[in-house]
Formats: structure tokens, sequence, C-alpha cells
């Protein structure tokens, strides 16, 4: 077949790539024989790649793929990765149900590094931090909560902590403290861990005492006491707002502290039986808004700036309808992206009445 150079505003999705595409730094961004869907096309823009080498027959180039109807999430789940990461989530998922269930009616004690082993394995499906979030997404559908938002937590700290620069010893004990964060809700009365509404100020009372439970439920076992203080210390915040103690940011560990945004960012994004899962913007905005006091900066910052990054190429609803797809993020909001409609582009930063309402 013959070899054509194209610009990248001549890329359409279906094209068969000759050619790896490198960006400055020389880093890989598409590889060479694969065919090109509108998000890797999005990501070469983003990294301001001006063209590309694609196979052509007869002179033409390969006539674009009729983009299909159903959703990215929807193509995503009958992937192959997807189906291993789901079969290898559903396996920790009974496994740990299991294990709590020992350690609460038994009092047997707990195998944090088998479990911690467990979400590594789910990891080990992902290609980088980016694919973890996509996964992830697709990935909402549990009834027994407490268990799916754990290993979700413990499998966003873990990529967090990646960001961060932590050890693999530090990531490892991360990913326990995910895991364990809130065993004390299996202590607290599941009419009110499950209510399908907004807690009474004394249903709240009880759910709070979930932290110490935690704490008291782990502090005889045979986990790291990191664990065990992040299980108390979770619903802490740096400005000392947070609960059980008030304790300030130089009183809150960094593990702790990794696992509190973890913990809110899975809640806002992940449906619940009382609402439906908020948008990732709609979440980096809450967080951009009001978590720079409650929150370590770096932490949060470092957060912020990746999880923005995982959406780019993404199909998304404008709340006036307009479907389009994320085409550049805009570093100074990140809530805030560069939208393409066709030919045509919106600056989401420049349109302050629009807003993304939803992922497609």
């Amino acid at each position: 077949m013959e070899i054509r150079h194209i610009g990248l505003n001549d890329a359409v999705s279906g094209m068969l790539v000759a050619e790896d595409v490198l960006n400055d730094a020389g880093q890989l961004i598409f590889p060479a024989e694969a065919r090109l869907t509108e998000k890797a096309i999005a990501r070469m823009r983003f990294h301001s790649i001006a063209g590309l080498s694609i196979y052509a027959e007869g002179g033409e180039s390969l006539p674009p793929v009729e983009e299909e109807r159903e959703s990215y999430f929807e193509k995503l789940r009958d992937s192959e990765e997807y189906v291993e990461f789901n079969e290898r989530f559903d396996d920790v998922v009974t496994a740990f149900e299991q294990e709590m269930m020992k350690a609460m009616k038994k009092g047997i004690n707990t195998d944090g590094v088998s479990m911690s082993n467990g979400v590594k394995k789910i990891l080990g499906t992902c290609r980088s931090g980016i694919q973890v979030f996509d996964l992830l997404h697709c990935n909402r559908n549990y009834e027994e909560v407490i268990y799916a938002h754990s290993i979700n937590v413990a499998i966003i700290s873990a990529v967090l902590g990646g960001w961060l620069g932590f050890s693999n010893n530090d990531i490892d004990i991360l990913i326990q403290c995910g895991l364990y964060h809130d065993i004390g809700k299996l202590a607290i009365p599941k009419k009110i861990v499950d209510k399908p509404g907004i807690l009474t100020p004394e249903e709240y009372k009880i759910m709070t005492t979930h932290t110490t439970k935690g704490y008291n439920i782990l502090k005889n076992m045979n986990v790291d006491k990191r664990v065990k203080l992040t299980a108390m210390l979770h619903h802490e915040r740096c400005d000392g707002s947070g609960y059980p103690l008030g304790a300030v940011e130089r009183q809150i560990d960094k593990y702790t502290k990794v696992v509190a945004i973890a913990d809110v960012y899975e809640a806002m994004t992940a449906p619940r039986k009382y609402r439906k899962a908020r948008c990732p913007f709609d979440a980096i905005k809450i967080f951009e808004s009001n978590g720079l006091a409650l929150f370590d900066t770096k932490y949060l910052m470092t957060f912020l700036e990746n999880i923005a990054m995982c959406y780019m190429g993404y199909r998304v609803k404008l709340n006036d309808g307009t479907i389009g797809t994320i085409v550049y993020m805009n570093r100074q909001d990140e809530t805030r992206p560069m939208i393409q409609v066709g030919s045509e582009y919106i600056d989401l930063f420049r349109s302050p009445k629009l807003y993304i309402e939803e992922i497609l």
C-alpha cells in the first residue's frame, strides 16, 4: 500500500497509521499499524502534532469509518481489556466481601497483603492511569456499595500515589489504606448506610462514627498502623473542619491525605440509590471551588491536572444539548476545555453560559 503524509486536519477516524506518531519529546502518542480514532486524533492535537503518515490504497486515503452510535463507554465495555478488568474486579469484590464478613462475624484476622495484591492485579490490566479511569467509569453497577467503593478508592489512591512519585512500598500501603478506610461502615445499621435519601441529623451523627468504629475494628488486627490511622482520619480536613478529631494538616499523614481525595472523587462520580453519578467535570469544579483549603494543595492540584487529562478526546454533551469532542484542556480552568463540534470549536473558557453536562 502507498504511504501518504497528511496534515492532522485531514486525519479521520478509521485511517491506518503507517509510522509511529511521536511528540517533541520523542514519546509515543500513537503506534503504527493501528487505526485512528477520534480520541487518538484529539490527543495528537493536544500534543501539537502537525501531520502523520497513513496508508492509502489506489492513490486514495482510506475511507473514514462511519462513527458508531453507541457511546464511548458502551464500546469500551465490549473490549477485551474491559472484560479482563471486570473479571478481576468481580473476583476482588467477592474475596474482599468474604474477608470482611469473616473479620466482622468471627474476629478472623484480615489479610491486607493478599487483598492489596488483588487490587494490583486489577491495575495490571491497565496500560496507564488514564485507562484506569476509563475502565472505572464503565464499572459502576454494584449492589454492595461499601466493597466496590473501597476497591475503587484503593485503585484511585494507587494511581494518585504514582502521579505523586510515591515509592512502590508506599503505594502498597496506600492500596491497603483505601481498601480498609470505610470498614467501620460495616458496623453502622444497614438501613442508614443504604438509605435512599438525605440522612437526618441523628442518622448523620451515627454515620460519622464509622471512622472510630473502623479504627477499633482494625486496631487488634495484623495490618499496618497507617491503615488503621486512615480508617480513623480519612474525613479529617487540612483546615480542621473534619471529623472525628478536628485534626489539621500537620496532623494528617500523606496516606490519609491521598485516600481523602480519592474517597471524595469516587463518591461524587459514582451513582447512588438516591442520585445519579455526577459528571467528572462537575466533581473537578467542586474540588477547585472548595477543596484547596480542605485537602493538601500539592496532592489535590496533581490529581486535578491529571484527572482532567483523562478525558481528552471524550465526546461530551453541553448544557444546551450540543455534542462535541474535548480537544484541548484549559490550564486556567480544567473544567472548561476546548470542544470540537464538526469543523467548529467552542472554547468553554470564553463561553461562560456553557458547561459540560455529561460524558457520552
